[in-house]
């Protein structure tokens, strides 16, 4: 499997890729060719566990003269080992219907957990084969932050910067971060939105002359890796909700950075019976990008689920690349026309290929609260916010919905993406009893650790800097 680039076709390895944030040209890895998973395969794929299918797929996009079989299982075990579910995820069957797959039983109670586990697992294999050290800059609407900090903390391979943004993110997401205390983890609470911070980060991401220089790359969801193993989400949840395998099965996504809903796509693409289902929050800038064909860089909100409040979502560009029959063209015209003006615009004919595969709908904070409400009522079960938004669009009370695949009268899976204890404010506002984790009340206490930085600091220069601080301490060892 060989890797090429949204804008151009220039290929990579595996290896190459997960190293790789965005490639020169500006864009973002893919795999050049999808591979397929007939009917056949899935019928023998049905009883395996979340993990066997996590290797199923790798096993699909990495090949074997870069990390040999045994050496891959051994990687991916290691990545499960740490959560609090045999499993690794549980689907919840709750009333009428209503199907909710939790992805979030890992170190920091996010979904994110599960890719970046592995992707932190596959960076330090080829760190210590090369005798190299990397660092990442992360930069986190709530979640992958503390993801990234769990995942690399006391590595000697890894050094990871997290950027996040200070008073729009939960009490309990700030505190997964400040509290993890390592010296290779960088914390900067930033006084802007997380999409002020990525166009800060942007000026290094793509700066290929020092990200080659310094080794620096990210574990944000451009990283490839994050992506192929969101694939095993949507592969996993068909199998457990089809009535029977070739069966269609709508999977509802609550959409921030469209990760995610990239991986839903890709695995559709990979001929996975599925229809991709995107909701965003009062941040809906996907939404209208399905429905009026303009994406618009907007400035974006705090709402109720924050690790959501994103305008500029990176793998927006792989889902145009993939619905697009991989063209490179429109891509780079879309891309440069958006960066540059702040809006674009697809022609008629690539527009209508998107609109042919996704539906989307909005859930504002209020319509968030309704959902939580109901499913507690309904279940005495509660979801996150976040996971509030993809069970609004199962009960039918989202706003402006634009369906226009998706299969009706047929089952549906809404992946949760974070703990309903994460968000303890949120609980609180819909007036539903405490949701309570040991893993939250073991965070009472302990130090916390980051740095304020204002407005008027160039944010860019502040990640050089550290970057060349990290990288001349990793020198002198």
């Amino acid at each position: 499997m060989k890797y090429v680039s949204t804008r151009f076709k220039v290929t990579f390895g595996f290896e190459e890729a997960l190293f790789c944030c965005f490639t020169e040209d500006g864009g973002l890895l893919m795999p050049e060719t999808t591979p397929k998973v007939s009917l056949e395969t899935l019928k023998k794929w049905k009883n395996l566990t979340y993990d066997e299918i996590v290797k199923q797929v790798v096993g699909l996009f990495v090949a074997e003269d870069e990390v040999p079989e045994d050496a891959r299982d051994k990687l991916l075990d290691n990545a499960f080992q740490h959560f609090d579910t045999k499993d690794i995820v549980c689907l919840k069957e709750l009333n009428d219907g209503l199907n909710v797959l939790e992805l979030w039983h890992g170190d920091t109670l996010a979904f994110k957990d599960l890719a970046m586990t592995c992707t932190v697992q596959f960076l330090n294999y080829f760190l210590k084969k090369r005798k190299k050290h990397f660092t990442a800059v992360v930069v986190t609407s709530g979640d992958t932050g503390s993801s990234a900090i769990y995942g690399a903390r006391n590595l000697k391979t890894i050094d990871v910067i997290v950027l996040y943004p200070h008073n729009r993110i939960s009490k309990l997401q700030e505190l997964m971060m400040t509290t993890a205390g390592a010296d290779n983890i960088h914390l900067y609470a930033v006084d802007g939105s997380s999409d002020d911070i990525d166009i800060a980060a942007m000026k290094v991401w793509t700066d290929a002359g020092f990200i080659k220089e310094h080794n620096v790359g990210t574990m944000n969801s451009m990283n490839w890796c994050r992506i192929m193993i969101q694939i095993a989400h949507h592969i996993y949840a068909y199998l457990k909700v089809a009535k029977q395998i070739g069966d269609p099965v709508n999977i509802i996504i609550p959409c921030g950075g469209c990760g995610n809903m990239t991986s839903c796509v890709l695995a559709r693409d990979m001929r996975l019976p599925i229809q991709p289902v995107g909701v965003s929050n009062k941040n809906d800038s996907f939404h209208k990008m399905m429905k009026f064909n303009e994406r618009v860089l907007s400035n974006v909100s705090v709402s109720l689920a924050p690790a959501m409040d994103i305008a500029l979502a990176q793998n927006v560009e792989r889902i145009i690349w993939l619905l697009t029959d991989r063209s490179y063209d429109i891509v780079r015209h879309a891309m440069e026309d958006f960066l540059t003006n702040k809006k674009s615009k697809l022609p008629d004919s690539a527009y209508k290929k998107m609109c042919d595969v996704i539906s989307t709908s909005v859930a504002s904070d209020e319509i968030i609260i309704k959902a939580m409400k109901r499913c507690w009522e309904e279940n005495q079960y509660h979801i996150c916010p976040h996971t509030a938004t993809a069970v609004a669009h199962f009960y039918g009370i989202t706003e402006g919905c634009f369906a226009v695949r998706e299969e009706k009268n047929v089952p549906s899976v809404c992946l949760a993406t974070a703990s309903a204890a994460k968000f303890a404010e949120a609980v609180e506002k819909a007036d539903l009893p405490p949701c309570h984790s040991p893993k939250i009340q073991a965070l009472e206490g302990i130090k916390e650790r980051y740095e304020y930085v204002a407005k008027d600091v160039d944010w860019a220069d502040l990640i050089r800097n550290k970057v060349v601080s990290i990288s001349l301490r990793y020198q002198k060892k």
